[in-house]
């Protein structure tokens, strides 16, 4: 509701509380008591109390109460006040409090007023970037620059708006011109130090960071950056040093406990690393600093801990979005206990996290996104931003992972050329600065002899996953059925828990297995290196305790991948992508790699799928009505998605659909499928959900025929299913993400039930769903033949596989 301006009857008690607000008298003031009084005694009433709402704005501010500070700013708007005394403040005020969107418009009427006003222009670039506006915070700060190039703030501000959207060596250049301005600021110097390592020109950046450490020897960003610095540098026993020796030189200063406990972590010391932590979190139990880093070493390894340490920085600095952010991250990848209450944890922190930062949603935008497509919550996920607004800002911090889950949110050519030109420039940038592993390291082999002299074929594996998971579903023929006297395979894992008997098992059968969990990158490529590949395949991506930034350091040959991420990863040291005639994109834009092409299929189902039960007869013949269901990951539900499911269900009358997910034991997840369904005109009491991790495969014997999700279909899901004599239906897309089911049904003799158009995909479910003979004989001999086929054959896939590397290792 808008403040109007008091009538002249209501002033004196307006002028009591404002008064009694501040502490004043107001004994003048009172005496004003009758409507008749002077117009004279009533403008200057007017104008004390105009002073007094002003002065009260003021000192909340001062103070830091900001709700108390915008009341009272309404209150001298309501009393005439001008723009130029009450919008700044107001502001200033908004965006304190994370209202960021409203401080933008708050400013309007100023910059209306005085268009030109450098002052207002800088503030205004500064409240567009923190509402996330960042090509209007360029476009305005770039204004700012012009009209005052002398002035150092907005060149500051300027290079972090560029730095934010990616544009690193425009921000570099910023921060440089700052520093012509202002040569002792300290702060420019470690600006402009980050944005040159982030250009990968360490030694200039290096000195950059020398000379803000210099200037500011005691400042602990500085020295956090000059240390990072110096190790990646190669300088490892001064970056030692200098954190030793500050926190020598002040041991009660928790930032460089912090800095040295980091500087140990990435040296692979992660035992000092935490020694260092825990006696700091002991000190100070709510350190938010301390906390962070220690959940972070902690990780994967100790997410129990982890999530303990983030809780207790949420809990002590309950203003941090970072630590928020973090835990909701955290709390979405905890498998231990009960991983439905931790997801309905996380899904309670992000609306917490959306309510207290609606401005700020871009900064969280990765952990939101993530646990709102597990829950399946269309309107909030929504509100996190477009793909257009957010690669920018992931391609600037960094963020690969990010994008893993972002893969499905595409509807043209056009979104699909972006997203693999994103990939190219995450890895361009990513990799800025790093050598290839033989030019830096005294350990890295020399060139192998041609295998025309008989040598044996080197090929490497690395991930995370070489354990009973579905990377090694696929990976298995390869690690067992190798022919010994013709090749070597190595295998290379950063899993951080103890090894499972999988693990075990491929340890046994290899030539070698590497475990070398919370090794530094540099680290792993030098001892990959040692091992002499002639071609390493990177299986793991961006997935948890995987390292795919080994692959810039080039620690084979040749570098592919394949199976962990279902796209380019986007680093051009990897030179090959694994594909087969269905899954390779027809158009070539679609792959930064060249295609490792298989001449059949890209992978074969392992003996790991297991001779799990298959009941008798179809699920319709035994509870009287056909069900539709789906295994695969909420994040590819995209709106299309249910679009096609919901018109699946609505051809086929009386059919049920259910929900094969570990997210399925949600209540959150339940109410917001059962809404998702009932706005595209299906009955909520058609659906059905169970929730299972791990012990799924028998709970395919509830499914007549598996929807895949579109456009990022399946994949393990879809041979899951298949091996359990359940059909599948796929949407075929231009994408390899799109196309993996594409090759999964081929090679089974299902070609037909992958299509190419959505009215095609809702037909083919409807006729399959009333073609009650084939899925009959599909329910009990679709595995007879799956092993009659390409894709239920390891032996075939794994000599065709080591004949396809050893002809282009030979080239």
């Amino acid at each position: 509701m808008e403040t109007q301006t008091p009538e002249a009857s209501d002033l004196p008690r307006y002028l009591l509380s404002a008064g009694a607000r501040l502490g004043y008298e107001g004994s003048r003031v009172c005496e004003v008591q009758t409507r008749d009084a002077d117009r004279d005694v009533m403008t200057e009433t007017k104008q004390t109390a105009l002073e007094l709402a002003l002065a009260s704005a003021d000192e909340a501010f001062r103070a830091g109460r900001m709700e108390a500070a915008l009341v009272a700013l309404g209150e001298a708007r309501a009393l005439g006040a001008s723009v130029r005394q009450t919008a700044r403040q107001e502001a200033l005020a908004l965006t304190a409090l994370g209202r960021h969107g409203q401080a933008v418009s708050a400013l309007r009427p100023l910059l209306k007023a005085a268009p030109k006003n450098y002052d207002y222009l800088n503030l205004h670039g500064v409240m567009l970037k923190r509402a996330g506006r960042l090509a209007e915070a360029r476009e305005v700060l770039q204004q700012a620059v012009r009209l005052k190039p002398g002035a150092v703030a907005a060149w500051q501000n300027l290079g972090n708006v560029l730095e934010a959207l990616g544009e690193i060596a425009g921000a570099a250049k910023a921060f440089r011109k700052g520093i012509g301005v202002a040569p002792t600021s300290a702060e420019l110097w470690r600006l402009h130090g980050r944005a040159l390592a982030a250009l990968g020109q360490i030694p200039e950046a290096l000195e950059s960071a020398r000379k803000a450490h210099a200037l500011a020897p005691d400042d602990a960003e500085i020295a956090a950056l000059l240390i990072d610095l110096l190790q990646r540098a190669g300088f490892d026993d001064e970056a030692r040093t200098l954190a030793e020796g500050l926190r020598t030189k002040a041991p009660e200063t928790p930032g460089f406990t912090v800095i040295e406990a980091r500087r140990a972590f990435r040296a692979g010391d992660s035992a000092r690393a935490l020694e260092l932590l825990e006696a700091l979190i002991a000190r100070d139990p709510g350190h938010l600093e301390g906390n962070l880093l220690l959940a972070h070493v902690l990780g994967d390894g100790d997410r129990a801990g982890a999530n303990a340490a983030y809780a207790r920085a949420v809990a002590a600095h309950p203003d941090s979005l970072v630590a928020l952010n973090r835990w909701i991250d955290s709390l979405a990848r905890s498998r231990y206990g009960s991983e439905v209450e931790h997801l309905e944890n996380a899904y309670a922190q992000a609306k917490r996290l959306m309510g207290r930062f609606p401005d700020r949603l871009h900064e969280a935008a990765r952990a939101l996104r993530t646990v709102l497509m597990r829950v399946l919550d269309e309107e909030r996920f929504a509100m996190t931003g477009t793909l257009d607004r957010l690669l920018p800002r992931w391609l600037a911090e960094g963020t690969h992972s990010a994008v893993h889950y972002e893969l499905g949110q595409v509807q043209t050519l056009d979104d699909r050329l972006k997203l693999v030109e994103w990939h190219r420039d995450w890895g361009r940038k990513a990799s800025a600065g790093i050598r290839p592993v033989w030019e830096t390291s005294l350990h890295a082999a020399f060139p192998a002899p041609p295998l025309a002299t008989g040598r044996k074929l080197r090929i490497g594996f690395m991930s995370s996953d070489l354990r009973n998971h579905p990377v090694s579903y696929f990976a298995l023929p390869l690690l067992e059925g190798y022919d010994r006297a013709r090749v070597e395979v190595f295998c290379y894992s950063f899993y951080e828990r103890p090894p499972d008997r999988v693990q075990q098992h491929i340890a046994k059968r290899v030539t070698a297995f590497r475990h070398w969990p919370k090794r530094p990158n540099q680290q792993v490529a030098e001892g990959i290196a040692a091992d002499n590949l002639d071609m390493l395949f990177e299986l793991g991506g961006s997935t948890a305790m995987n390292k795919l930034m080994v692959m810039a350091h080039r620690p084979a040959r040749i570098g592919a991948s394949w199976l962990g991420y279902p796209h380019s990863a986007g680093l051009e040291q990897i030179d090959m992508i694994l594909t087969d005639p269905y899954l390779r994109p027809d158009d070539p834009r679609l792959l930064i790699e060249r295609p490792f092409e298989m001449p059949e299929s890209w992978v074969a189902m392992s003996r790991m799928f297991g001779a799990h039960e298959i009941a008798e007869g179809t699920p319709e013949a035994r509870k009287g009505h056909l069900t539709f269901g789906t295994a695969n990951n909420p994040y590819k539900f995209t709106p299309a998605c249910l679009d096609a499911w919901a018109a699946v269900l609505r051809a086929v009358p009386g059919s049920r659909f259910v929900f094969l997910r570990p997210e399925a034991g949600a209540v959150s997840f339940i109410a917001n499928s059962r809404a998702a369904f009932a706005k595209r005109d299906v009955d909520p009491a058609r659906l059905d959900f169970i929730g299972v991790r791990g012990d799924h495969m028998r709970h395919y014997n509830e499914i007549d025929i598996a929807l895949d999700s579109l456009p990022h279909v399946g994949g393990t899901t879809t041979c899951e299913a298949l091996w359990m004599g359940v059909p599948t239906v796929s949407l075929v897309g231009p994408g390899f993400p799109e196309r993996l089911s594409y090759s999964n049904l081929s090679n089974a003799g299902l070609g037909d039930l992958a299509v190419f158009s959505v009215a095609d995909y809702v037909a083919t479910a409807a006729a399959l769903a009333e073609d009650r003979a084939r899925r009959e004989a599909l329910r009990q001999g679709l595995r007879g033949q799956i092993r009659a086929n390409p894709l239920g054959q390891p032996e075939r896939f794994t000599t065709a596989f080591y004949d396809l590397a050893r002809k282009v290792a030979s080239e």
